[in-house]
Parts: C-alpha cells; sequence; structure tokens
C-alpha cells in the first residue's frame, strides 16, 4: 500500500495538479479575503485535471490583475468569475479592458459576496481613484446574501437599527502547508473535490421556498449596498457599472432549472435602475450569441465559470459603457 501511494505521488507530481493556493490572514489595512502576494500556483479542474493554468498573484494577492495603482481606468471587483483561475489574463474581462483602455485592474476572489465587493470598493476607491468601478454580479449574490460567509470574507449583519458589515477574521491553518507539500493530498482535495464532500457543495439552481424573512433582509442588504456605493460615488466621482450575469443553463437547455431564484434578478435590476447604476446585463448578450453561433460561453456541464468566450463577451459589451 505505501509503495502504492509513493508511486501515485510520483506520478502526480510529473502532472497539472492544482497546487491550491494559500489565503493571507487577515488584517485591518486589507480588510477583504486575498492570497499571499507574489505566490505562484498552478490550476487545473477535475479528476482529468482540465484547463491546466499557471500563474502568479500580484504585490496584493490578487490573480489575474496587474499590480493596482493610482489614476486607473477601470476597477472590475467580483468573485471567482473575475478571478477566472481557468482562464489566461489577456483573455479575461480585466485583460481585454485593460488592452483596450489601460490602466485597468481587478480584484477577483474565490467566495466573495456583495459584502466583500462594497468592502474592496470602499478599500479602493479612495486609493487608486478610479475612473469607472464595474461590479460583477451573479444569482449566488442574491440568493445567499443573508447568509454568514467564511473566513476571510465579510458579510452583512442585521440589526433593528440597520444593516452593516462585518469581516470573519482568517488565519492559516497549520494544517494547509502539510497538504500543500503532497500532490496526491492536494489531486484529492482540490480536483477531486474532496472539500466539497466534506462541508456540502453549493446546489446551483436548487429549488427554494419564498422565506418572508430571507426577502425582507435581501432588501434591505441591497439598499445598504447601493446606499453605500452611492455614498463613494458621489465622495469620489467614480461611475459605477453593474456587469449581472446571465441564465446560460436556461439557454442551452429549456428544461434546466433556472440559476437565478425567484425574482432575484428582476429585483435587482429593478433596484440598479432607481439608484441610478448603469448596467451591462449579460443575458440578452449571451441570447444572441447563442442563437447566432450556438457557441457555449462557459464550462458547462463541468463548470459554470465563462470560458474565454464568455469574458471576450462582457468586455466586448463593458466597452461601449466605458469608451
Amino acid at each position: 500500500m505505501l509503495l502504492a501511494l509513493l508511486g501515485m505521488e510520483g506520478v502526480l507530481r510529473c502532472l497539472p495538479v492544482n497546487s491550491g493556493i494559500r489565503m493571507a490572514n487577515t488584517t485591518p489595512e486589507l480588510p477583504f479575503a486575498r492570497y499571499v502576494p507574489r505566490q505562484p500556483f498552478q490550476y487545473s479542474f477535475g479528476w482529468a485535471m482540465d484547463n491546466a493554468r499557471s500563474g502568479v498573484t500580484n504585490a496584493v494577492g490578487i490573480v489575474n490583475s496587474r499590480d493596482p495603482a493610482d489614476g486607473a481606468n477601470a476597477l472590475v471587483i467580483g468573485d471567482s468569475y473575475i478571478e477566472a483561475f481557468m482562464v489566461h489574463y489577456p483573455e479575461t474581462v480585466q485583460g481585454r479592458l485593460d488592452a483596450a483602455l489601460g490602466k485597468v485592474y481587478s480584484v477577483g476572489m474565490s467566495g466573495n459576496g456583495l459584502a466583500d465587493s462594497l468592502a474592496i470598493a470602499q478599500y479602493y476607491v479612495p486609493r487608486i481613484h478610479p475612473k469607472t468601478v464595474v461590479m460583477f454580479v451573479e444569482p449566488f449574490d442574491l440568493s445567499l446574501i443573508d447568509q454568514k460567509t467564511g473566513r476571510g470574507h465579510s458579510h452583512f449583519v442585521f440589526e433593528p437599527d440597520g444593516v452593516s458589515l462585518e469581516q470573519m477574521s482568517y488565519v492559516e491553518p497549520g494544517s494547509k502547508r502539510i497538504v500543500l507539500r503532497s500532490s496526491l493530498l492536494l489531486y484529492t482535495y482540490y480536483n477531486l473535490k474532496l472539500q466539497e464532500f466534506r462541508i456540502g457543495a453549493p446546489k446551483a439552481g436548487a429549488a427554494q421556498q419564498v422565506d418572508p424573512l430571507r426577502v425582507k433582509r435581501r432588501d434591505a442588504a441591497l439598499g445598504y449596498y447601493l446606499a453605500q456605493l452611492q455614498a463613494l460615488q458621489r465622495a469620489h466621482g467614480t461611475r459605477f457599472v453593474f456587469l449581472v450575469d446571465g441564465d446560460r443553463g436556461a439557454l442551452y437547455s429549456p428544461k434546466t432549472r433556472r440559476n437565478w431564484q425567484h425574482d432575484d434578478r428582476a429585483i435587482l435590476l429593478r433596484a440598479l435602475k432607481a439608484h441610478d447604476f448603469a448596467v451591462t446585463d449579460m443575458q440578452p448578450v449571451f441570447e444572441q450569441h447563442w442563437r447566432n453561433y450556438h457557441e457555449r460561453m462557459d464550462f458547462l456541464p463541468t463548470d459554470g465559470h465563462w470560458n474565454k468566450v464568455g469574458h471576450k463577451l462582457a468586455a466586448d459589451a463593458l466597452l461601449e459603457q466605458l469608451r
């Protein structure tokens, strides 16, 4: 058995196993989730190690972004869609915008929600003074808006007198470094998704009952979030543009359960309009592309993140707003 495990370890060391990536400990100075700066990594997805790609985090600990600097033309904020481990930087939304406009940076991190994007905007807008901030929004941002978050991330806190932000602290466990030394453990944990079997993977598109308390908290958090962004806009003259994901699964197959829960998408678009925020809605863009080319914009059915086609469509649509 030991020889077999050693043999598997040796073989996997020669393959593009997902290396995992160390998160930086949280600090009051940088109040958002990020990785250890200047950290090399190897990404691959699933048992077959698809979409293998290597890279290095930037000076802040962010993937797929140049080091942020003052006088930015645009800052793109989002979750794993913007982080885009599976897409080469020049093919990402931010990479394409940077090639077209220059001085475009991004802060994308797996697990980010709207509370995180607000904390990131509040940190960066006064420091790099971006002309435009692009806020990416996907279905989980609304369906999980009232939920507590993972370590290192922020969430909304609901009190009788209003809504506020709270960040969950993160300190790297010693076991993380042990796992990172073994290709076999890395393959089991990251490629075979052991962590999802351990904690329970989220069920994308799972049907939910309408919960009046959840709706009340969603509306309160969304109102707080947009009011805070308006305050940033007034104080610094930064323009916010919302990049809203479409429901691609339903495009590919009418029988597929929709990703957006209940009226979340309609409520979001209505609130953005009421607060005078610009919107780049990817639903009609994706629909037209699917009708014309029947070409997928993601890695479904294995991975719902945008592929290079989805990123290009989003960048092209955004450029109409940013130029």
